[in-house]
């Protein structure tokens, strides 16, 4: 403890002054202070139903130190249980948001609303002075008058890895829990401790057997052969028995679950941050659609999941899963997830016609009513495969606006590109743009519920080629089909397409995600498509975990700001999730 200083006057401030040290955070403050000389000044008569005194007076004095609205205190709590039980909240039986309102806090805290905003700002100060994580704008704080330089990366670094080691501590009491997976009713051991094994194989980016070693490793660092451990503990094998023992439909409730959990964390976070214009963030607008593939290198025989890959991929085979992921400008949360290939999972029989494989119409149905559950949808940027009359007829009828790269078929739209430099319109004015719009565009394919030639309607709009277009090879046009009003009449209409147009690259980060999701997945050799989609679907938690971890841990420390990638790298992210597991064993 300090010496109390001179310059405070307010005897709540003395206190915080005593007990803050560089270490301190909220919970051991709440824990430490006394408020009881402060009680009398409340306006909310002892005999009433209200909140007690003092865990509202501490949440009020939390949210004004840290600059958070205050009907937003019941949702912060709640992903805070440890802080609600240093206020004096039971976790379970927290206030609601009307009890929280301005005008009600600030009317039972009347007289002493001077103390709390006086107080505030000391504590602000005193946690500035002590490199104390407390307050929301604390680098900003820090330099605010000064002509100093910009806090150090040391400085950000050490407030990143307080913060995101407590977020993950907290994330690892309630995602963890919220998956399933089965084991002998008899078991010795917790039903965690196989999802420990599957987190170790895939941070190690290893087999089962391997995280099994590993595993065996750290539970018994010193051996002993009676235990029951080495005759009835999990095994990698243990791990991959209970894998095939789950449905491809209950891993999809389980992982989607998870996922879930992952994202309503972070949600009501980005339901504050507006934009001047008051538009809400833009991960509650745009969701990207997208198929991604893991390499198969075994024997096919009897492997129904298996699927042709590209003719760009380095691989003859792969297996397919498809995703749903919120677009942000600093965020890309995968919130669906669902394998592709067999035909016992598409519902293959409402489509006319005698083909026989899964349909993109019906895994768009499916990935977007899983994010319908989470967003407003307003926009829906796809890949290449989804260019089908099935999607283009379920986008129309949920009325969602699409921007979908076209497929440049022989007959119809691939001549439009060869024909480009004839058919553009555009370059007659200054800052013009060139670009050609096809309104009203038939396509034609088999449509759930519907004739196997169904016609529905879209927009062709091909842009210029560029030469970052990995798409469109040695510089050939870029076609799109969209349901938006585009036009190439006048340049102000070119300008407004093109850059419409242009925001499907907003997705573009979603492509390099799935790279990160592959370092987040365990290896295997395994021809079971349970245990490959168990893998796949797992990694994409530790992937939402990894950017949930950044994100509330920028938010704690108050520098939030737009970035194209995580301060808090993957790699050690992941060795942060290892040090943390092995608490679980």
């Amino acid at each position: 403890m300090s010496e109390t200083d001179d310059r405070y006057q307010l005897a709540l401030t003395r206190q915080v002054d005593e007990l803050i040290e560089a270490e301190t955070d909220w919970i051991t403050l709440a824990t430490e202070l006394d408020v009881e000389r402060y009680k009398h000044q409340d306006t909310c008569p002892e005999w009433t139903s209200s909140t007690p005194f003092r865990p509202l007076f501490l949440s009020y004095l939390w949210a004004t130190v840290e600059d958070h609205p205050l009907t937003g205190i019941p949702g912060r709590l709640e992903d805070r249980p440890k802080l609600a039980r240093a206020f004096g909240f039971d976790p379970d039986n927290l206030p609601s948001e009307s009890t929280c309102k301005p005008v009600r806090l600030e009317g039972r805290f009347e007289n002493l609303q001077s103390v709390v905003e006086s107080a505030a700002d000391d504590i602000q100060s005193i946690a500035i002075e002590r490199g104390a994580s407390i307050g929301c704008d604390l680098l900003k704080q820090q330099h605010k008058d000064t002509t100093d330089d910009p806090p150090s990366n040391r400085t950000v670094q050490r407030l990143l890895r307080k913060k995101g080691r407590d977020v993950l501590e907290e994330l690892k009491q309630s995602i963890i829990p919220s998956l399933s997976i089965p084991r002998p009713d008899d078991a010795i051991y917790d039903e965690e401790e196989l999802l420990v094994l599957e987190s170790i194989a895939a941070i190690k980016q290893s087999a089962a057997n391997d995280a099994g070693t590993t595993h065996g490793d750290l539970k018994n660092p010193d051996p002993d052969l009676d235990d029951a451990f080495y005759e009835d503990g999990p095994s990698g094998e243990t791990l991959l028995e209970s894998m095939k023992n789950m449905s491809v439909d209950q891993i999809a409730t389980v992982m989607n679950f998870a996922l879930r959990k992952t994202y309503t964390r972070v949600k009501p976070r980005l339901n504050e941050l507006e934009h001047e214009n008051g538009s809400r963030f833009g991960t509650r607008a745009k969701v990207a659609l997208d198929i991604t593939y893991v390499a198969y290198y075994g024997d096919r025989d009897e492997v129904v999941w298996v699927q042709g890959a590209p003719e760009d991929k380095g691989y003859r085979w792969c297996h397919k899963f498809a995703t749903a992921v919120i677009v942000g400008d600093n965020s890309h949360y995968i919130v669906g997830v669902c394998p592709l290939g067999s035909t016992e999972y598409a519902d293959t029989d409402a489509y006319a016609g005698d083909e026989k494989s899964y349909y993109v119409g019906d895994v768009a149905r499916r990935l977007l009513s899983i994010a319908e559950k989470y967003v407003n949808i307003r926009m829906v940027y796809a890949d290449r495969e989804f260019h089908a009359a099935d999607v283009i007829y379920t986008l129309e009828n949920k009325d969602l606006k699409y921007v979908i790269p076209a497929v440049k078929d022989q007959h119809r739209i691939g001549p439009m590109c060869d024909r480009f430099d004839q058919l553009k319109r555009g370059y007659n004015e200054e800052n013009d743009t060139a670009l050609y719009v096809k309104n009203d565009f038939p396509i034609h394919g088999p449509v759930k519920h519907d004739v196997s030639n169904t016609k529905v309607y879209t927009n062709i709009v091909v842009l210029p080629p560029d030469e970052d277009d990995d798409a469109n090879e040695g510089g050939s046009p870029q076609p799109f089909i969209t349901n938006l009003e585009v036009s190439d009449e006048v340049a102000l209409d070119r300008r407004w397409a093109r850059k419409e147009i242009e925001q499907y690259s907003d997705r573009a980060a979603i492509e390099n995600s799935y790279s990160s999701v592959k370092k987040c997945a365990a290896w295997t050799t395994s021809k079971e498509i349970e245990v490959r989609w168990f893998h796949f679907a797992f990694g994409c938690i530790i992937y939402n975990l990894w950017l949930l971890v950044d994100f509330l841990a920028q938010e704690r420390i108050g520098v939030i700001e737009t970035r194209k990638k995580p301060r808090i790298t993957l790699s050690r992210f992941l060795e942060w999730l290892k040090k943390e597991l092995i608490t679980l064993i």
